[in-house]
């Protein structure tokens, strides 16, 4: 339920001084989540020799030959304008 918690909040005399150490912490969260995952792919790249191109087994999806159709206009969409241009009538008079 909105606007309840399940426990009361506590005064904090030094808020700054809070936040502060919570900001540090989550940036050397941060930093050790960094280190960890450049030092993972260089154990990777030791264990796999192979060419760095995609395997003959994997397949790539790919998308529709034929893309969906635009959506069908509306009378509103033929007074908009057209990328700064004059706005498009969608039909003139051949006079």
């Amino acid at each position: 339920m909105l606007g309840t918690s399940s426990e009361e909040l506590h005064f904090d005399p030094e808020i700054e001084r809070t936040a502060r150490a919570n900001r540090k912490a989550v940036r050397q969260a941060k930093q050790a989540a960094r280190v960890a995952t450049l030092d993972q792919p260089s154990q990777e790249e030791e264990e796999d020799t192979s060419s760095p191109y995609i395997a003959e087994e994997e397949h790539i999806e790919m998308a529709e030959a034929n893309p969906p159709p635009p959506p069908r206009r509306t009378l509103g969409d033929y007074g908009q304008r057209n990328d700064g241009e004059i706005a498009n009538l969608g039909f003139q008079p051949a006079n």
